[in-house]
C-alpha cells in the first residue's frame, strides 16, 4: 500500500476526531479570509469614497489635529472649532484651481438614536467640484428654505420636487428643489442646504466646516499645497484627499487590530488541536509503529507517515474554510457597518477575492503541516523492544 492510502486509512480509524482536528482549521482560515476580506474592501471603499469620487484634491480645515479634521469632514459632527469665511477670498484668485467650494457638515442623531441625517451647506461650486453631481429631477436652490436631496434620502422619505420636509430637530420646513442622481457615494445619504440657512441653524453664521479646492492640474498638487500652507496662520491645516482617507484608517486601525486578535486566537486553539489530536494517535498506535520498525520502517518513513495524515485534515480543512471565508465575508461586511464609527463608506466594505481565499488556504495548510512535526519525532523515536516489552 502506498503511504497516502496507510495516512487516510488511519484517518478513517477516528472519523470524529479527524473531523473535528479539521474543522478547526476551518474556522481559522474561514476568519483569516474573514479578516483580510474586510482589511482589503474597508481601505479600498474609503479611497474611492474620499479620493476618486469627491473630485476634491485640498481640504483647508481649523481642527485640533488632523485625524479629527478628517472624522468631521467626512461623516459630519459639528467641531467647536471653524474655519472664518473670509478666508475663501484668498483662493478665488489662485490661477491653480478650478474650483473653490466652502461648505458646512454637520450630523444630527434624532432622539432615540436609531437614525443619523447628515447635512451639508454648499455654494454653486459643488457642481463644479463633484464629478458626479447630477439631478435626477429639479434643480438649483430656488430660496434659502430649499433642500436638494441624496438618492437615497429621496427615497427614505418619499419626497418630490415641491414637496414640504419637516426637520424635528430644528423646527424646521423646507421645500425640495432638486433630487440628485445616484451615485453610490456618501452624497446619496445627505441633506443639502443653501450654505447660509446651514450655518443658521446650527448658530454657526460666517463659519465653515472646511473649504474644499479643485485643482486645474492635479500634478501640481504637492506645489499648491505647499503655497497654501506658507499663506495660512499657522493654526490652520492643508489636508490632501489622499490624507483626508488616511486619517480616517487610522480610526479603522483599533477595529483591525481586533480582528487580527481573533485570527491569532483562532490559529491558536487550531495549532493545540492538531498537535493534541497527532500526539493521541501517535500513542494509540505505539505497537503499530513498533511493528513497522521491526519490518524496516525507517524514521523517514514514519515522519513521512505523520505528515501525510496532518497533511490530508489541513488541506481538506482549509479547503473549507476558504471557501467558507469568501460567503460569509459580505454578511460580515454588513454587520460590521454597525459598529463602525469613524467612517462608513458606501461601497462593499468587504471584498473577498480568490487571491485572499487562496493565501487564507495556503497559510492554514502551512500551518497544519507545521504542527505535524512534533507527534511525527516522537514517532520515530518510539523503540519497538520497550514497547513490546511493556505490551
Amino acid at each position: 500500500m502506498s503511504f497516502l492510502k496507510v495516512a487516510l486509512s488511519n484517518l478513517r480509524r477516528n472519523p470524529v476526531r479527524s473531523m473535528l482536528t479539521g474543522l478547526s482549521l476551518a474556522v481559522s482560515a474561514a476568519t483569516l479570509s474573514v479578516v483580510l476580506s474586510l482589511d482589503s474592501g474597508y481601505s479600498s471603499a474609503v479611497t474611492e469614497d474620499l479620493v476618486n469620487k469627491t473630485g476634491v484634491h485640498l481640504y483647508i480645515t481649523k481642527e485640533g489635529c488632523p485625524i479629527e479634521a478628517a472624522s468631521v469632514i467626512a461623516q459630519g459632527g459639528l467641531s467647536p472649532l471653524y474655519v472664518e469665511e473670509d478666508i475663501v477670498s484668498r483662493f478665488e484668485a489662485m490661477p491653480e484651481l478650478a474650483a473653490v467650494m466652502p461648505f458646512k457638515l454637520f450630523a444630527v442623531t434624532t432622539d432615540d438614536g436609531t437614525r443619523t441625517d447628515i447635512f451639508m451647506g454648499v455654494t454653486e461650486a459643488v457642481s463644479e467640484v463633484k464629478p458626479d453631481w447630477q439631478y435626477a429631477s429639479g434643480g438649483w436652490f430656488t430660496s434659502p428654505e430649499s433642500v436638494i436631496l441624496g438618492a437615497e434620502m429621496a427615497r427614505i422619505e418619499n419626497l418630490n420636487i415641491g414637496e414640504r420636509m419637516y426637520v424635528e430637530h430644528f423646527d424646521a420646513e423646507f421645500v425640495v428643489s432638486g433630487i440628485l442622481q445616484r451615485n453610490y457615494g456618501q452624497d446619496d445619504g445627505t441633506f443639502f442646504l443653501p450654505l447660509a440657512t446651514a450655518q443658521s441653524l446650527v448658530g454657526r453664521e460666517g463659519k465653515l466646516s472646511a473649504v474644499a479646492l479643485k485643482l486645474k492640474d492635479i500634478s501640481h498638487m504637492d506645489t499648491v499645497q505647499n503655497q497654501i500652507r506658507a499663506s495660512m496662520p499657522a493654526d490652520y491645516f492643508v489636508i490632501g484627499s489622499k490624507e483626508l482617507s488616511d486619517g480616517i484608517l487610522q480610526f479603522f486601525s483599533s477595529t483591525r487590530a481586533i480582528m487580527f486578535v481573533m485570527v491569532g486566537v483562532a490559529f491558536l486553539i487550531s495549532v493545540f488541536g492538531i498537535i493534541n489530536t497527532m500526539l493521541m494517535a501517535v500513542l494509540e498506535r505505539r505497537r503499530e509503529i513498533a511493528y513497522l520498525k521491526c519490518v524496516g520502517a525507517g524514521k523517514y518513513d514514519l515522519l513521512r507517515l505523520i505528515s501525510l495524515e496532518t497533511t490530508a485534515i489541513a488541506v481538506a480543512g482549509s479547503a473549507v474554510g476558504a471557501l467558507l471565508g469568501m460567503v460569509l465575508s459580505p454578511l460580515s461586511g454588513n454587520l460590521l457597518r454597525k459598529f463602525l464609527v469613524a467612517y462608513i463608506p458606501s461601497g462593499a466594505i468587504a471584498r473577498p477575492d480568490f487571491g485572499i481565499a487562496l493565501t487564507a488556504f495556503a497559510v492554514c495548510t502551512l500551518v497544519g503541516i507545521a504542527c505535524s512535526l512534533y507527534p511525527a519525532f516522537r514517532a520515530a523515536k518510539i523503540v519497538p523492544m520497550e514497547v513490546l516489552r511493556n505490551e
